[in-house]
């Protein structure tokens, strides 16, 4: 067939980039598996203690008039409360990271280093966006779910995808195609 011929000779030059989003797919899938399986006991150490009461201990750090309090995932104060939902405390932008380092052709203790610079990096960058979506619901409250949907979550995804291709160029070297 005519049609066959064009495949293979795309799939023959492109077997880096397939192979690369392949098992990019694979890592994602079993690190959401192994998430999602793990969660309800995750979260009290995700959700509650790393994202809320941190980010609360930072909100009164900037602004110590706030004094904010932690329930569980609310972060609260004398005028309104926010929740951390789960999937909120940044674990999606870190599996993206994560897969992707882990399908880039690299040494692996450099993947390793990679995911946990990552991590941290993606974790500093949640609390960001958790305290500006506390700020923004006390001083914008119409902007919250633009800043929340659209913004906060972009800004994750660009961070881990900035952090990507700032690593591979620094530490993945990839041989030429002969």
């Amino acid at each position: 067939m005519k049609w066959t011929l064009p495949i293979k000779i795309f799939i023959n030059s492109k077997k880096r980039e397939i192979r690369f989003f392949l098992l990019f797919l694979l890592f994602f899938f079993l690190g959401q598996a192994a998430h999602y399986s793990v969660r309800d006991y995750t979260t009290p150490l995700l959700v509650y203690k790393l994202n809320a009461q941190v980010s609360s201990k930072i909100i009164n750090i900037i602004t110590p008039s706030e004094k904010t309090f932690v329930r569980e995932n609310v972060i609260g104060s004398r005028d309104f409360t926010i929740r951390i939902a789960e999937g909120c405390e940044g674990i999606e932008g870190i599996l993206l990271l994560a897969a992707a380092i882990f399908a880039f052709p690299m040494g692996f203790m450099k993947k390793v280093y990679g995911v946990l610079a990552g991590c941290l990096m993606i974790y500093a960058s949640n609390l960001l966006r958790i305290i500006a979506l506390y700020y923004t619901l006390k001083y914008k409250p119409d902007m919250f779910d633009t800043m929340h949907i659209f913004i906060g979550q972009t800004f994750i995804i660009l961070v881990g995808l900035a952090f990507f291709i700032i690593w591979i160029n620094y530490f993945g070297k990839i041989k030429p195609v002969n």
